[in-house]
């Protein structure tokens, strides 16, 4: 690039030796136009990748949630971000709600489902990367029979937060690790299924406990509206 510079610069400075300056600039710009195109496009392509490898990919967000096995949707997945932002204050930039996450597992077969969806879902979980899952009653007694660990609700709040019995995940009765998606704000915008209930949970392994507790709140406090 440095050495394709030097050459248009030096053929540039023998042509126009005996020009003016005016005359030098309209030479220019009729015979090197596409040059100076090319050298702006390859700025360009040089600044946006500096500023991907430096910033852009070390943008986290501040909460991640995951919705499994729903339609994947983004406008709907951005309108939860956008209304769970006016309850938090937490930038709609700062929040990931994601819904690519059509998993097969044991019997249940969808056929838009695929391996890499299951492989992502488990290492984003071991990660840390998810603070937040919605996810139906049966994957969620998958993934215990995994190993997998939930928080109990209890150890998210700072004694402000009191789960409804009937949100609560098994009994009101339990240390509950799960809240009821049905009946929550959360209700509008995902789909219900009585045999396979959605539930709210929070891996044990995900950072932003604070978000995490707030969009606990967001769930609760505005209930079904």
């Amino acid at each position: 690039m440095k050495q394709w510079i030097e050459n248009i610069r030096d053929d540039i400075l023998a042509k126009t030796k005996d020009m003016s300056r005016e005359q030098a600039a309209e030479y220019v710009l009729t015979y090197y136009w596409y040059h100076m195109l090319l050298g702006a496009l390859a700025l360009g392509l040089a600044l946006l990748l500096i500023y991907h490898v430096g910033w852009g990919r070390n943008r986290k967000p501040e909460f991640s949630c995951v919705i499994v096995n729903q339609e994947v949707d983004f406008t709907r997945d951005a309108g939860i971000a956008e209304d769970f932002s006016g309850f938090s204050g937490i930038g709609t930039k700062k929040l990931s709600i994601d819904s690519d996450y059509l998993i097969s597992y044991e019997d249940v077969q969808l056929p838009e489902a695929n391996e890499s969806s299951y492989e992502k879902f488990f290492f984003n979980w071991s990660s840390g990367a998810i603070a937040a899952i919605h996810l139906p009653e049966r994957f969620y007694e998958y993934c215990l029979g995994l190993g997998g660990e939930f928080l109990e609700l209890g150890e998210m709040d700072s004694g402000e937060i009191q789960i409804p019995a009937e949100l609560a995940y098994p009994g009101a009765e339990e240390d509950g690790l799960a809240v009821r998606v049905k009946g929550t704000v959360l209700e509008k915008w995902l789909q219900m299924d009585e045999s396979d209930p959605l539930l709210l949970v929070f891996p044990v392994e995900g950072k932003h406990r604070e978000q995490s507790r707030q969009f606990l709140e967001y769930v609760l406090e505005r209930r079904s509206e």
